[in-house]
């Protein structure tokens, strides 16, 4: 399914253009509790990052989760948490479930290669200003056993 590139509201390149980026809709749920977001798909990303504040409104307990700590383009440590949410990509047929790093400062939903990018093949084509996801099969990842 092809994306359009979404305007980022008050960015602008260098050349004094609005930035686009590629953005899409995803619907977050757990147990019975479903909310909308925009998301960023970044390629940069090690693994799906939120701000915390959305684990607090899917009840998930910072407390009751495993420890993660990331390095982001700042390379600076941010101290966060390791949930697990469910994905429904707009447009895109079937849901799937996901770790999900929860960290307190306030980025978008970065959509990552971890949990993302195995479970999709996307194709930027800024010049085009669109994208493309598509779901691939995954493959169970055989144990060699010695």
């Amino acid at each position: 399914m092809k994306y359009k590139y979404s305007v980022v509201s008050g960015q602008a390149n260098i050349s004094g253009q609005y930035t686009k980026r590629p953005v899409v809709e995803v619907e977050l749920s757990r147990g019975n509790q479903t909310r909308k977001f925009l998301a960023l798909i970044d390629s940069g990303a090690d693994q799906i990052h939120m701000p915390a504040a959305i684990a607090e409104v899917f009840g998930i307990d910072r407390n009751q989760c495993a420890s993660r700590s990331s390095i982001g383009i700042s390379m600076e440590r941010t101290e966060g948490f390791v949930g697990e949410l469910t994905f429904h990509i707009q447009y895109q047929p079937e849901s799937f479930t996901a770790p999900v790093v929860f960290i307190d400062t306030d980025v978008p939903v970065l959509l990552g290669r971890e949990g993302f990018f195995d479970r999709y093949r996307i194709k930027f084509e800024q010049d085009h200003d669109t994208f493309e996801i598509t779901p691939v099969k995954l493959q169970r990842k055989s144990v060699r056993r010695y």
